[in-house]
């Protein structure tokens, strides 16, 4: 209940966000470029999300292939989830055609264009936020106690992107919700097993 009610919260913020916050912030940060480097570096850790997965997946078959027992649940949940996010947030991406920060700035377009075919639309959702945010939350539910290093990691990649003017602030809120959702389904599909499974039939 909890989830579902901080999920709700997030998607409507993100909607308030694009009516309200997204062209004013993206054109502060347009003139303020000075600490751009910082800002990039606060969203670079995100770019690790997905080749560490690929290596857990290569380590998983390793050690099966040898016989031996593959990955603990939370290494493995990790990596689906990356994996999940990362295809989610180009379908996603594609069927929004939202215009990014640059396109606004150059040609004063914000808005969305579903199945646009072109460079300058695939804003929403931010997927460095989707695949830092799916991890994450896998850690946050399985190893709470270092919640508030996974909720700082978080914030700065979503500040970065935003801050570079890479992403609107709504953008980073949805790739918060993809990641989050990916990791809900990583959770639930490698839980272990109460009980038999039934037979059809």
């Amino acid at each position: 209940m909890l989830w579902s009610a901080a999920a709700g919260g997030v998607a409507a913020l993100s909607v308030i966000c694009i009516f309200t916050l997204d062209q004013s912030v993206a054109l502060f940060w347009a003139q303020h470029k000075a600490p751009k480097p910082l800002f990039q570096a606060m969203a670079a850790p995100s770019l690790l999300s997905l080749p560490m997965a690929g290596l857990v997946l290569l380590a998983a078959l390793s050690q099966r292939l040898r016989g031996q027992a593959g990955p603990s649940r939370l290494w493995l949940a990790m990596a689906l989830a990356t994996l999940a996010a990362t295809a989610a947030k180009d379908e996603l991406k594609w069927m929004f055609g939202r215009a990014w920060p640059g396109t606004f700035l150059k040609f004063g377009d914000a808005g969305f264009h579903p199945f646009a075919q072109s460079v300058w639309y695939g804003a929403f959702p931010s997927g460095h936020t989707s695949y830092a945010a799916a991890p994450l939350a896998v850690l946050w539910v399985l190893r709470p106690r270092w919640r508030p290093l996974y909720a700082a990691l978080l914030l700065a990649v979503m500040a970065g992107l935003v801050c570079a003017d890479y992403h609107f602030v709504s953008d980073v809120l949805a790739g918060l919700l993809t990641g989050t959702f990916c990791a809900w389904g990583a959770l639930v599909l490698t839980a272990p097993r109460q009980g038999p499974v039934p037979r059809r039939g």
